[in-house]
């Protein structure tokens, strides 16, 4: 249909159908030479003129049944979809028409097959009327099996994330899927044809002359390296290519690594803050058991990373904090997921030190707790300028002993306990009797080092709760707390007096003696104010010296 007679003539399909009534021999020549075409003829009443052998194998394959010249070819189709099929297709041919066609045809039981046919009327010799039509068939079953199989596979590769490009062996495209193009920003037509050159921008001859041996060799290559977009962008890739077609092809699977990339420097900018951070960290499951700690850890607690790993964090206890201490600690990490505070611990030496410590709780993205990082910084240097703040505020260079300040903070202390106990307390003001001429005579060093010697004799016979102050030259203070009696009290004050009469034995091994003035008011007796209490016991001790010396007297 659409050719004219002079066409059809100089066709070699048509020249051949138009002699097909004159020259029957040659006819089946030509049909028997054709082993891979499947050949046949048939008159206006759709009969047999003439077939070649591969066509009778065939028709006996589809539909079980023998052929032969005469037989009407629409009897021997028993489906009736193909049959109605078959008869339109010969009718536009037996009307004039030459046109190719592609069906499938066959019984479901025996055999379906594709066919591409090609139709075609036959003329008389007059070239006038047509007296049946020819069909060329070429089964394309097994073509149509790999397109099948290649549409299934297109849509595979086009429902998966990852780009798939396949070159040939001129390192050409010649398909990519729909991610390869997301990807990069060009259309199909676009990428088809380019090179690794044009998508890839640090691509050298010799990687892909490498990937090419790789390929012909049928083994798989994975290699990172860089895609170029249409916009001009870059991006960092890994890619897979796989052997394909025995070798003649290269199938790459191409995967955006640039989250990844980032996320491994961030990995290796954590892991460079793990390892040279000056401060200790320590990594724990949810139930405190170390995984992991850096060499600063190890620094600070003298501990190897193979030592505490799989230790319970809570090996370092001092003991200086009590369980309600780590239980409120532990209330308030898993409730706040942080907690930030100052703990004591012992270092592998036995050396107790103090640590800042920063714990905060890692967890998921359904918030559930997966482990705990530990952040400790060592301020026990810190620590010791601070105590030796304090010690300087507070106490007495010289013999250790509270100073006059520390002194007046215990007394008021001590007052509050008393009314809550309704116990007594006592405060005595004590003054060194004959101190200045031992001064005066042997020098300061000696003065100090007997200063010294007295207070460790007063702080052997006072209780741990009492309290020896320093609060002048040679003056002390003593606070006695829950005295249950007058006599209690003057049984500690005579053994402090017979301690300080007792002997001193010099430097220059010359022997001394010294006594002691003392005061003493009772509270809640004398009920005033801790300066006031303090005032009455100095009273009272110039009493004692003005009445002797060495001795005791109560302010009355």
């Amino acid at each position: 249909m659409g050719k004219d007679k002079q066409t059809l003539q100089n066709d070699p399909i048509h020249t051949f159908t138009i002699q097909s009534t004159t020259n029957p021999n040659l006819l089946q020549a030509i049909l028997e030479s054709s082993p891979n075409v499947i050949i046949f003829a048939l008159d206006t009443a759709y009969e047999y003129l003439a077939f070649n052998h591969e066509h009778k194998k065939a028709m006996q394959a589809i539909w079980g049944k023998e052929i032969e010249p005469g037989l009407n070819m629409l009897e021997i189709i028993s489906r009736k979809d193909d049959y109605q099929k078959a008869k339109t297709l010969f009718d536009r041919a037996l009307g004039g028409e030459f046109f190719v066609d592609e069906s499938e045809y066959g019984d479901e039981v025996l055999s379906r097959k594709f066919w591409q046919t090609y139709y075609s009327p036959i003329y008389d010799d007059t070239e006038q009327k047509i007296i049946g039509l020819t069909c060329f068939n070429l089964d394309i079953s097994e073509r149509r099996n790999i397109e099948n199989q290649f549409q299934l596979a297109d849509l595979a590769l086009n429902m998966i994330t990852d780009a798939v490009y396949l070159f040939n062996d001129k390192r050409e495209i010649i398909y990519v899927n729909h991610a390869a193009c997301d990807s990069l920003g060009y259309s199909k037509e676009e990428l088809i044809g380019k090179t690794p050159f044009d998508i890839d921008p640090v691509i050298t001859v010799e990687a892909l002359q490498n990937i090419r041996e790789t390929i012909r060799l049928k083994k798989v290559k994975h290699f990172e390296s860089k895609h170029k977009r249409k916009d001009g962008s870059v991006f960092d890739v890994e890619i897979t290519t796989y052997p394909y077609n025995e070798g003649q092809y290269g199938l790459h699977i191409v995967t955006n690594i640039t989250e990844r990339k980032k996320t491994e420097e961030k990995l290796k900018l954590l892991a460079s803050v793990f390892t040279s951070a000056k401060e200790g960290i320590v990594i724990t499951d949810t139930k405190g058991v170390i995984v992991e700690a850096n060499e600063a850890y190890s620094l600070i607690t003298g501990y190897s990373n193979d030592e505490v790993v799989g230790q319970n964090a809570g090996f370092l206890k001092s003991d200086k904090h009590d369980k309600a201490f780590y239980k409120n600690m532990w209330n308030e990490l898993i409730r706040n997921k942080y907690w930030i505070g100052e703990i004591w611990n012992r270092r592998k030496s036995g050396e107790i030190f103090v640590e800042r410590l920063t714990i905060s709780a890692i967890s998921d993205s359904e918030g559930k707790i997966l482990s705990y990082v530990g952040l400790l910084t060592d301020i026990t240097t810190g620590k010791d300028y601070e105590s030796t703040l304090e010690r300087m505020a507070f106490y007495d260079s010289l013999t250790g002993l509270p100073n006059r300040l520390l002194f007046a903070e215990r007394i008021n202390q001590a007052m509050m306990i008393s009314k809550r106990l309704h116990s007594i307390l006592a405060v005595c003001y004590l003054d060194l009797d004959e101190f200045k001429p031992v001064n005066d005579s042997f020098g300061h060093n000696v003065g100090d080092k007997l200063l010294l010697e007295i207070s460790n004799r007063m702080k052997n016979h006072v209780r741990e709760s009492d309290t020896i102050a320093r609060i002048g030259g040679d003056e002390f203070a003593i606070l006695l707390v829950n005295i249950k009696s007058i006599e209690e009290c003057e049984t500690i004050i005579t053994k402090i007096l017979d301690s300080i009469n007792e002997p001193y034995i010099l430097p220059n091994n010359e022997e001394v003696n010294v006594t002691a003035s003392i005061g003493i008011t009772l509270y809640p007796h004398d009920n005033v104010p801790s300066d006031i209490l303090l005032r009455h016991a100095d009273q009272a001790m110039y009493l004692a010296k003005e009445s002797g010396k060495n001795q005791y007297i109560f302010h009355n």
